[in-house]
């Protein structure tokens, strides 16, 4: 297992663990740190009045440091049993269980009417994605579904992908609903 480090908020200088599995590749710290001053000083998100989605989440780190900087709700989802182990694990010493939710399954098999309950009292959505790189259908089609699924809300996408989307900001317009794709 590797190790990683929360880079702000109230866990900050923690560790937490990552899975040992092939296709799981931790955000490394300081793209973490570069991602949430984006996000705190460019996006103005208020994690407390923002509900976060993990998707394709391995160890956990983006939604963890999204608690850590005071979001209240945040839904892991993974299909690897041993990410979410690791995803267990680091919620449990962390104690931060309350502030979490956790989904053993294929990103495109949960259904939207889940991600909606989660989310049903913040105006605010955040979704972090990072699916294999390899699977660039999947990362438009998750896109597509969160703008879809959260159009009265206000909604940021942060995907991680490779070389061919990187340093890309997307805007689409929902009616007067904005939702910004930020692609790293």
């Amino acid at each position: 297992m590797k190790k990683c480090r929360i880079i702000g908020g109230m866990l900050k200088r923690r560790y937490i663990i990552a899975p040992d599995i092939p296709s799981t590749r931790p955000t490394s710290d300081i793209i973490k740190q570069s991602l949430f001053n984006v996000l705190i000083h460019r996006f103005c998100v208020n994690f407390e009045n923002t509900f976060v989605i993990d998707l394709f989440a391995g160890s956990g780190s983006l939604g963890i440091e999204a608690i850590s900087f005071g979001c209240k709700n945040v839904v892991f989802v993974d299909s690897n049993k041993k990410a979410i182990d690791c995803i267990k694990q680091n919620i449990q010493s962390l104690q931060i269980a309350q502030f979490s939710a956790i989904i053993c399954q294929s990103a495109e098999k949960v259904p939207n009417s889940v991600f909606l309950a989660f989310g049903e009292k913040y105006s605010n959505a955040l979704v972090f994605l990072d699916p294999p790189y390899a699977a660039k259908e999947l990362l438009y089609s998750q896109i597509a579904r969160f703008s879809d699924v959260f159009k009265s809300k206000n909604l940021l996408i942060v995907a991680e992908s490779d070389e061919e989307c990187v340093n890309a900001t997307y805007v689409i317009q929902h009616g007067n609903i904005r939702v910004n794709i930020l692609c790293m």
